[in-house]
């Protein structure tokens, strides 16, 4: 009898390749606007106040009145922390009470200011006030191999983009999934992605379920397949719906001409036989880079895609709640770091090195 286990490897390559290039510059797009972003704060410290020493960045994410949310993949424990940076209060921990985690990988807010996050051991998803009071727990079975992405969409929907394992008719079924789902109760409200295979199926192709998703509070989610050689981003209503495709210029760019590191969410897959036996499969790397890499949703709806083509510095797309593209955006204040995650949302943004080479820091930016 074959015991199946699905684990996310890496979220991310984990290399960069290629020589120099030139910093990005902005130039003048006729009819688009371009702004660029800097950082106007950092909070953690590498030694002293253990409030601000962080162990790792699993998510972070702006709050409303300038706080920030970060949640501590090691110590397990959500941090509040005021629009000038300053600790408010800490919640979570690791353990088995109600409101503590046994390995927290992803954390979202939502719309109606609940902070929900996603437990991969337990597979559930534990909700939380905003001030911190745990209101209870929902089961996310489907996602056996942790989520990959969880984003807020309305007020009380959210979405999880996971590598899972589940039954499929007599075997168990591995690979991707995107579901939305609303409140602490139910099943999802609907599927946008299910991209399965049944062990042993030496044909299957990872690279479909590759993509990148985002939601806000203009009741709209967002998907792009990673490994489109279009500019294609997927724009769905809350039960499922397709509601409208925004498209733009594609560019194709080979892994070999990163500097950078692209955030693609190769993971694998352990099969084991139950004698202690086991056979990893693992994903297979694009030999194109994503058209679109990381999503955010601002508090004017407007939606901000993450080129995944740029090989240094950052750039977004910034299309209008019609699908109109009418900004482009810039980030080059991280000129260290090979890898950034830049998170957008509603109340503002954020961003971290996952591998910084000192300590951990959470980055508050701002148009400069």
């Amino acid at each position: 009898m074959r015991i199946y286990l699905c684990f996310a490897a890496a979220v991310i390559l984990t290399f960069a390749c290629g020589g120099e290039h030139d910093p990005v510059t902005l130039e003048e797009v006729p009819g688009i606007e371009t702004d660029t972003l800097i950082v106007t704060d950092s909070i953690g410290v590498l030694m002293g106040d253990s409030c601000y020493m962080i162990g790792t960045i699993a998510k972070a994410e702006a709050l409303s009145d300038g706080r920030s949310v970060l949640l501590d993949g090691t110590r397990g424990t959500l941090s509040i922390f005021d629009s000038n940076g300053d600790f408010v209060f800490s919640f979570g921990g690791r353990g088995e009470a109600p409101g503590n985690f046994n390995m927290p990988t992803q954390m979202t807010v939502l719309g109606d200011g609940r902070i929900i996050v996603f437990d991969a051991m337990d597979r559930e998803v534990c909700f939380f006030s905003s001030e911190g009071e745990y209101l209870g727990s929902r089961s996310n079975s489907g996602a056996g191999g942790g989520a990959l992405a969880m984003t807020a969409a309305g007020d009380s929907c959210f979405v999880v983009y996971s590598s899972i394992y589940k039954f499929l008719d007599d075997t168990f079924g591995m690979g991707f999934e995107v579901d939305i789902w609303e409140g602490m109760y139910g099943e999802p409200e609907a599927i946008l992605l299910s991209h399965l295979f049944s062990f042993p199926d030496e044909s299957y192709d990872f690279k479909p379920g590759y993509v990148t998703v985002a939601g806000g509070d203009n009741n709209r989610v967002y998907l792009s397949r990673m490994c489109n050689d279009d500019y294609e981003i997927e724009v769905y209503d809350l039960e499922g719906q397709t509601v409208d495709t925004i498209r733009s210029e594609s560019v194709r760019v080979s892994l070999e001409e990163m500097v950078r590191i692209p955030q693609i969410p190769i993971v694998s897959f352990m099969v084991g036989d139950g004698e202690g036996n086991n056979q990893p499969i693992y994903g297979d790397v694009p030999e194109y880079l994503p058209q679109v890499e990381r999503m955010g949703v601002d508090s004017a709806g407007n939606l901000w895609a993450q080129r995944g083509t740029t090989t240094q510095n950052l750039m977004w797309d910034v299309f209008s709640p019609s699908g109109e593209k009418i900004r482009e955006v810039y980030c080059n204040a991280f000129p260290d770091s090979v890898l950034v995650y830049v998170e957008i949302n509603s109340n503002g943004i954020v961003a971290w090195d996952p591998w910084p080479e000192d300590y951990p820091r959470l980055y508050r930016l701002a148009f400069k």
